[in-house]
């Protein structure tokens, strides 16, 4: 997010700035419902897209809503927002309602903090029925007593919604949340609204929905409806109730390619029309090049990869023992022999998620500082596990041990990411140096983000995080009541750090209307987080699209390094035929 400032007094200058910024772009960027013309492109015609993950389920607020390709297959296609982000990162109006909140319109009032959307009268669900503040309020009650929510924060300080005119939502806060923008909207995880009638034996007032949208998504409020989902595929077709420009393709269908090479033989094939692969282990570029009907962007994203730590673990939990991995881990050679063959101009990521270079407004010196000292130096972390307590006298023969027990870490990846498969082989060969065992597992990933994530049954997972543009730590979810526990393990922080002393700074973060003052809070925030080590930031992930120019044409890649992916503008996609 760009913040602008105007000459104002204090607290009216940051509220501007950020509406400020959450108007931009906004006639510059493809986005749902704004699409721009496809040059007399003819409408119809199917399309076949891969996908590289594949979701176990579709519900928008358990853990269903982890893995992010069930938000590129299935969520984003269908289901509305009240704010979006535009291609460079903006917050702006999405065309559910006539303009984005400000001071200026009146729609945000600083006390009691209030935001206030119009619904456009033309927004419509699937069936014809008009949007409303009630499908607002339903969703708000739905977030907060679905029994697994994974996100709540933001939407715990809601005070009410006042739904007496259908076309007017003004949501009253009990403090300021300068992140209002990312609830029912925005790029977080989870953040959209449904439609309250495909809930009637819903509690109104309490609304469980843990066991529905589970494997369809019944209803849309955006340019595509869900006609099927399954284990194999899955079919959207154009909502011919879509109030603003429809889809040029009237259906496209999502097969799951989870093996990169079969992903990559797919499109040279042309079983499939599109891909939207991560960087492999290899170039993609020259892959792709044994046909000349086979073509690609490429670039960096504001998600990052890194090697995300169980603090809960009994092993990992010792500062000493992350410390001794992060000296351990040669991260400068992972850039060098993987990442660069994608990303020639590749560097080491030293920020965290949300925090990523692209949005160079967040990711300070002084955060990167806390983590940039970690290169690799076996003997240093061979000394700060001896000063823990560990005997080293057998490196580099066997790892350290503590009480007779060797030290052995676990690192789980994707399976079938080669890339990851690669970045694994290369610290277990370079970590033995350091005293530590390394061992690689691949898991499949519905599992490994849905399940072990969520219950903390690991010690590293290597993942890419990241979509957020605003980098409030609350909706990050660092807060120590966002861990998930038993019995059904609701809470999106799931790397169980928790840092009590700084949460009252994460909280007033959240409420500093200055935008100076929220820069030093941020940097103060994520500083210590950085510096408790509670993840190792790798690399920039890397986004490539490829797609066969023979089938398909028009503003494909258009999105690939933007914050909701590839395949957010495909309505714009038409047959190469046409």
């Amino acid at each position: 997010m760009r913040v602008r400032v105007l000459a104002r007094t204090v607290a009216v200058v940051a509220v501007v700035g950020i509406i400020g910024a959450a108007c931009g772009g906004n006639n510059e960027t493809p986005k749902a419902g704004g699409s721009a013309s496809a040059g007399g492109a003819t409408p119809g015609g199917t399309a076949t897209l891969g996908a590289e993950q594949w979701p176990q389920c579709l519900n928008v607020i358990t853990s269903c809503t982890t893995a992010t390709w069930t938000h590129v297959t299935a969520l984003q296609p269908t289901l509305p927002k009240l704010m979006m982000v535009d291609a460079k990162g903006n917050t702006a109006a999405s065309p559910v309602i006539t303009e984005a909140p400000s001071l200026d319109n009146g729609q945000i009032t600083q006390s009691p903090f209030s935001v206030t959307y119009h619904i456009d009268p033309k927004a419509v669900w699937d069936d014809g029925t008009p949007m409303t503040s009630a499908d607002i309020d339903f969703t708000w009650k739905a977030y907060l007593n679905t029994t697994g929510t994974v996100q709540t924060a933001g939407y715990d300080l809601i005070d009410s919604i006042d739904t007496t005119d259908p076309a007017t939502v003004k949501i009253t806060f009990t403090q300021i949340y300068v992140d209002w923008y990312d609830l029912f909207g925005g790029a977080l995880t989870g953040s959209y609204f449904l439609k309250k009638a495909a809930f009637p034996n819903a509690d109104p007032d309490k609304p469980d929905l843990k066991d529905e949208m589970n494997d369809i998504i019944p209803f849309s409020g955006g340019l595509w409806k869900m006609q099927s989902w399954s284990k194999s595929q899955e079919v959207l077709v154009r909502n011919d109730k879509y109030w603003g420009q429809k889809t040029l393709l009237d259906q496209v269908t999502f097969i799951p390619l989870e093996e990169q090479s079969a992903e990559i033989a797919a499109v040279l094939s042309g079983q499939v029309d599109a891909i939207f692969p991560q960087a492999g282990a290899a170039s993609i570029i020259k892959q792709l090049s044994a046909n000349p009907n086979a073509t690609s962007v490429s670039g960096p994203t504001n998600y990052g990869d890194g090697f995300w730590f169980n603090l809960a673990d009994p092993v990992m939990k010792d500062f000493a023992v992350r410390e001794a991995i992060a000296y351990g881990v040669d991260r400068q050679k992972i850039i060098d022999q993987i990442i660069k063959l994608n990303d020639p101009n590749a560097t080491i990521l030293n920020c965290l998620p949300p925090l990523f270079p692209v949005i160079d407004e967040w990711c300070s010196d002084t955060v990167q500082a806390s983590v940039s000292g970690y290169t690799y130096d076996p003997q240093k972390a061979i000394s700060t596990l001896e000063a823990a307590g560990y005997d080293c006298s057998k490196v580099p023969g066997s790892p350290c041990t503590k009480n007779g027990q060797p030290l052995t870490i676990t690192e789980y990846y994707t399976a079938g990411n080669e890339r990851r498969q690669a970045v694994g082989a290369i610290v277990q060969e370079g970590i033995k140096a350091a005293g530590i065992k390394w061992v690689v597992k691949p898991n499949d990933a519905t599992d490994l983000f849905s399940n072990k994530l969520q219950k903390g049954d690991y010690q590293v997972i290597e993942f890419a995080s990241g979509a957020n543009v605003d980098p409030s730590p609350t909706s990050f979810s660092w807060l120590c009541a966002q861990i998930p526990k038993a019995p059904d393990f609701a809470g999106a922080n799931t790397g169980r750090y928790c840092n009590k002393d700084l949460e009252p700074v994460m909280k007033q973060s959240d409420e500093a209307l200055d935008v100076a003052q929220r820069h030093t809070l941020i940097d103060q925030i994520y500083m210590q987080i950085q510096k408790d080590l509670v993840a190792l930031p790798l690399y920039p992930f890397i986004n490539i699209t490829a797609w066969r120019k023979d089938k398909i044409a028009g503003p494909i890649g258009a999105w690939n390094t933007a914050p909701y992916g590839t395949y957010w503008n495909m309505d714009q996609w038409y047959l190469a035929s046409s």
